[in-house]
């Protein structure tokens, strides 16, 4: 099932006729889709049988998140607006998100000219949906094509500290703690920090340890979970262990103890055709493998304070959260401050 999760001026008989074209909802079902409240109880009632391996696909159907064509790229915009969200067979479900801090939104407001005003309309928005998506996933995963942004790294703070509390949200108390949720009962998702388009030099153990030293002390002070195993290496514990048999160049001697960092590299044209060429890392759809496995295998903490959330409580919850997160003062303050 594939929605529009958060997106300005969507009726909610759009977003109902998507679930209702979606390709994991049976034909026979019927749905109400002239209020809110039968919505929530259509996302709790869908059906998420394994659909037929012979079912015929269309190339573009092989992403579950639309891809940029040439189009796109020359014209330099983003094909993800506001939040999608998607369900697999196994009931996970995925979020993604719209380019966040990328100049192909101001491109996007109506401003003329643009100015320091929209810019920075532009970034408080930003915040406000990585501050929703730190609240509502039990892992944020923050991609970038190279090493590093800073302006990235410190936006990715700034929105952890201006994320309001939600626990007033909750309506039921429980004595479960766990090392992912604090004392308040707020959440602390994992954060993995993904490298796009990796080339051969960026795999050297001196550049991980590079990358990891940083991205280690920019969030030393941060909540986010930094060390839940999703490693390119396996630590002194062991954990992580299968990983090794890949990236055998990689211990702790080498590059440091590991932290939620992956590396995936540039896709050319031989890298499925010929897997006999030596590129100085695994071919990417080994570590894709790897990566996938490791995200799937991640702890899953406690979002909420309610016990057993189902897919309706947590579809109620992200409407709660993005709405307390849109009135929140702290962003508007925040805007104050910048030039």
């Amino acid at each position: 099932m594939i929605l529009n999760l958060i997106a300005q001026n969507v009726p909610i008989n759009d977003l109902c006729t998507q679930i209702l074209n979606s390709h994991e909802a049976p034909t026979d079902t019927v749905f109400e889709s002239n209020e809110m409240a039968p919505l929530e109880n259509q996302v709790e009632s869908l059906s998420f049988s394994e659909v037929s391996e012979e079912k015929s696909q269309d190339v573009q159907n092989v992403f579950k998140f639309k891809m940029q064509d040439i189009e796109y790229i020359e014209r330099g915009i983003h094909c993800t607006k506001g939040v999608d969200m998607y369900i697999t067979n196994d009931r996970i479900i995925l979020l993604d998100c719209q380019a966040l801090w990328s100049p192909s939104l101001i491109e996007e407001t109506s401003t003329n000219p643009v100015t320091a005003r929209s810019a920075n309309i532009m970034t408080v928005d930003c915040l406000q949906i990585a501050s929703y998506l730190m609240s509502i996933c039990h892992v944020l995963i923050a991609v970038q094509d190279w090493f590093t942004d800073y302006n990235f790294v410190r936006y990715i703070q700034t929105a952890e500290m201006l994320k309001p509390s939600l626990s007033a949200s909750n309506t039921v108390n429980t004595n479960q703690e766990s090392s992912e949720t604090t004392s308040s009962g707020e959440n602390h998702p994992h954060l993995l920090l993904l490298h796009n388009r990796c080339q051969l030099e960026d795999y050297t153990p001196e550049a991980v340890q590079t990358m990891q030293n940083l991205y280690r002390k920019a969030f030393q002070r941060s909540n986010l979970q930094l060390n839940s195993g999703m490693y390119l290496y396996s630590d002194t514990n062991k954990n992580g262990l299968n990983i090794d048999n890949v990236c055998k160049s990689y211990n702790v001697q080498t590059c440091g103890i590991p932290i939620n960092l992956f590396l995936l590299p540039e896709i050319y044209s031989s890298s499925f055709d010929n897997h006999d060429i030596y590129r100085g890392h695994p071919s990417f759809d080994e570590l894709a493998k790897r990566l996938r496995w490791m995200i799937l295998g991640v702890n899953r903490h406690q979002i909420t304070n309610v016990p057993n959330l189902s897919e309706k409580g947590w579809f109620q919850y992200c409407s709660k959260a993005w709405e307390t997160i849109r009135k929140c003062t702290f962003f508007m303050e925040y805007e104050r401050f910048l030039p």
